[in-house]
């Protein structure tokens, strides 16, 4: 009892430290702030899902102390939830993959709630309300982008190109805005099944197909051809709502086509060092995601991991 209470205390320290990172030091300590709720999730799998809200409860109350109310429910929703919800799917033996999208739905239905319950207090539209809301968002992220690039020694027409980029980001983010906040959600969230699956070391086991193995359901991908043509040929609420639904399911199909990859990978007996490095440059180099995608979508059909009996 006494090493879970102290475990407890540990990981709701290091979770505030970990969440006030971005206070400290902005955009440069996002890759750090992300792991704001792996402690907590961590000895959640270890102790119980219990000791994972005692500590998810105790970090909220430390950045209360330190900031304000509003920080702390957003710590709440933004990490705590996760950091909660997904050791208290796991050790039911829920899949992972199950599990991240039941995270995805909790926190959305949070948050919509939360935004009803403001706008009414407010007495504004949740509609109005949000879109200031996204406005400020987007006008930070360009202010912050803009800033960034300002410190750059480009000469005048790499300026004016520059500033032309950002304009387009801005009216892209405009649209597609709470299709971008569930995918970075969405990111985070396996992120953090990821880390636990390393951290796990025979203390606990995360339940669900191995991700080589791992397909997304066969007909969402009819949901993602739909979404593609509406975007390309419907314009109005419609077209932004399909652009939405293209922005969340193309990672999908994205994280298909890298498990694929991976079962190459290792079928091939690659070094893990080699593995990642290759899966870096997929994620990061043009046009490479795409194809990686591509690789997502055409499995349903081609099912690339199935062995090939060699031709005689």
């Amino acid at each position: 009892m006494m090493q879970r209470g102290l475990y407890v205390v540990l990981a709701a320290v290091a979770g505030y430290a970990l969440f006030g990172t971005f206070a400290a030091l902005g955009f440069a300590a996002v890759a750090i702030n992300i792991f704001t709720p792996l402690p907590a999730a961590y000895i959640g799998m270890r102790f119980g899902s219990m000791a994972a809200l005692v500590a998810v409860v105790l970090t909220g109350v430390l950045v209360f102390l330190a900031s304000s109310q509003t920080v702390a429910l957003m710590y709440l929703v933004q990490f705590g939830i996760p950091a909660a919800v997904l050791p208290w799917l796991l050790n039911r033996r829920v899949a992972w993959d199950k599990a991240v999208a039941a995270v995805l739905w909790v926190m959305v239905a949070v948050s919509l709630g939360g935004l009803l319950v403001v706008s009414a207090l407010a007495g504004q539209s949740p509609i109005t309300m949000a879109g200031n809301l996204i406005d400020s968002e987007i006008a930070q992220t360009k202010s912050a982008m803009q800033d960034m690039f300002a410190m750059a020694d480009l000469p005048a027409d790499q300026k004016l190109e520059v500033s032309q980029a950002l304009d387009k980001m801005a009216e892209f983010l405009q649209q597609a805005y709470p299709g971008i906040t569930i995918t970075v959600t969405g990111v985070m969230t396996l992120g953090l099944v990821f880390f636990l699956t390393l951290l796990a070391r025979g203390r606990y086991t995360v339940p669900g197909r191995a991700f080589p193995e791992w397909k997304a359901p066969e007909k969402l991908v009819w949901l993602l051809i739909a979404a593609g043509f509406t975007v390309a040929f419907v314009e109005g609420f419609p077209g932004t709502f399909a652009l939405n639904l293209l922005v969340i399911l193309l990672p999908v199909y994205f994280l298909q086509g890298l498990a694929v990859i991976d079962c190459f990978f290792r079928r091939k007996a690659f070094s893990p060092i080699f593995r990642a490095i290759g899966y870096l440059l997929l994620t990061l180099i043009n046009p490479l995601p795409m194809v990686v995608t591509g690789i997502g979508v055409f499995d349903l059909w081609a099912d690339f991991r199935k062995p090939r009996k060699p031709e005689s």
